[in-house]
């Protein structure tokens, strides 16, 4: 029997590749949403995280609370096991564009698979944000908004709890607290279950990817008809109504399960429609199953938008029919494009670039998990992977230095102490030398000096009490890193 595993995490920042989840909790309930389990993992910092400042004012979170946790390998390994519980629906509030990022890369660089807990058995993945907006546009009594002085709606989930009187046992930005405020939410969408069972299904990637295939093609160009949508998403914002009106350009011929679609709600698409270059800024891609939610352009969805987006919606497919080819070439363009190739990328954020697991690596990870702790450095030095054991490298050196202290003597430590672990340390010390550590997006990891600045500019920030004493304890920190 499915059940729903509502969570959230906080992070040492925003970099899902480079920093690190802190906190994990996360409440199970069954399809009823009667409360089955609870747990808490708090994990301790690394020795080469560099921590934003502006993160842990937030979070509040500090050497006290940190210091107790578990390692971050052994962290990992148990998280992994929670979510990947057969028949297991995960969900929050605005999970899929970050806390299920930052556990995809979480997984990864401990050697455990990154993806199983969105698809294998029975498992699959939902956010309540994505299913809050569509209650804000189509029923918004459903809860008590809170508004911004300008009368606009705010999404925040802080906000949304105080405004609503939500029960939780800790304050906002706690991660069970906002996982009880998050189930507090479920619970009244849940309440109009004939929107409730719907909107689910925008989830489920076989139903997803047939609601868009029946959607009607009615938009004539060429030789081919195309068929219009409307994209659900609150980053549209209140004066779009949080819906964008939008044309399918079909499917990536080099990423699976991903469609295409062209924005039709800007100015001048003229600027984006003539150089295919510039139309990534109005390009939504979407994959079936994840957000964004595509609503069919039929009356009763179509009527929702504002006037005078279906007016430039009007306008800007009268110019894409008077410019069939220059259409075809943006068309052409999106479905043969690839991400850019990083070649100094870092192995922790490889991810995406290196792509998954092989049989043989999987046999390897196998092998490295079920060592003894005191029989890893050796296991790890057999891994003819060249990724798989500069990860496993990476596991020992910042979860386990006692290892390498203890073993110091031996031939194999000598060699893995010579690891490039060290000199990336190096890299993100205030001293350091010797380059920046690549991203994924083409970004740098933050280091102890980029650190330092964004503290004293957070200092300028309206602070209470704890914060300034959270960055007082953060500028020590900092400047002790890697020494």
């Amino acid at each position: 029997m499915n059940t729903y595993l509502f969570y959230d995490v906080e992070t040492s920042g925003l970099n899902p590749a480079f920093d690190q989840i802190l906190t994990f909790a996360s409440i199970r309930y069954d399809q009823k949403f009667n409360e089955i389990k609870r747990n808490s993992i708090v994990i301790q910092l690394r020795p080469d995280i560099v921590p934003s400042p502006r993160a842990f004012i937030v979070h509040r979170l500090d050497y006290n609370d940190l210091k107790a946790g578990l390692v971050e390998y052994e962290a990992a390994v148990k998280i992994h096991k929670i979510l990947n519980k057969p028949g297991t629906i995960s969900l929050g509030y605005n999970t899929l564009r970050f806390d299920d990022e930052f556990l995809r890369f979480l997984f990864y660089r401990n050697l455990l698979d990154p993806y199983t807990h969105q698809y294998s058995r029975g498992n699959s993945r939902m956010d309540i944000l994505p299913l809050l907006t569509l209650y804000y546009i189509f029923d918004p009594s459903i809860i008590d908004w809170p508004r911004h002085d300008n009368g606009k709606p705010s999404f925040k989930l802080e906000k949304i709890g105080e405004q609503n009187s939500l029960v939780v046992s800790g304050r906002a930005h706690e991660a069970m607290a906002d996982v009880e405020a998050t189930y507090s939410i479920a619970r009244k969408l849940k309440s109009k279950p004939e929107i409730f069972n719907y909107a689910v299904d925008f989830f489920n990637k076989q139903k997803d990817a047939s609601r868009i295939t029946r959607f009607k093609t009615s938009f004539p160009a060429g030789d081919y008809s195309f068929k219009l949508g409307i994209i659900v998403s609150h980053q549209f914002g209140f004066d779009n109504n949080y819906l964008s009106f939008a044309i399918d350009m079909g499917e990536s011929e080099k990423y699976s399960n991903q469609s295409l679609w062209l924005r039709l709600d800007r100015e001048n698409i003229s600027d984006f429609v003539l150089n295919p270059e510039n139309s990534m800024a109005l390009l939504i891609r979407k994959r079936y199953g994840d957000i964004p939610i595509i609503l069919p352009a039929i009356d009763r969805f179509y009527r929702r938008l504002p006037a005078k987006n279906i007016k430039l919606a009007e306008k800007n497919l009268k110019f894409i029919g008077g410019h069939e080819s220059d259409f075809f070439k943006i068309i052409d363009f999106h479905r043969q494009f690839t991400y850019p190739y990083i070649p100094d990328i870092d192995p922790d954020a490889a991810l995406y670039q290196a792509g998954f697991f092989k049989k043989n690596e999987k046999q390897e990870i196998f092998e490295f998990h079920e060592a003894r702790l005191e029989d890893k450095i050796a296991a790890t030095e057999q891994i003819k992977s060249n990724r798989v054991r500069t990860l496993a490298r990476r596991i020992i050196s910042r979860n386990y230095p006692h290892i390498l202290i203890k073993q110091h003597k031996s031939d194999h430590c000598d060699r893995f102490n010579s690891s490039e672990f060290r000199e990336m340390v190096n890299k993100i010390r205030l001293s350091g030398h010797g380059g920046v550590i690549k991203g994924f997006r083409d970004d740098t990891k933050l280091n102890c000096k980029n650190a330092l600045k964004e503290l004293d500019e957070t200092l300028k920030l309206d602070l209470d009490n704890e914060q300034k004493k959270i960055l007082d304890w953060l500028k020590d920190y900092i400047k002790g890193i890697g020494t």
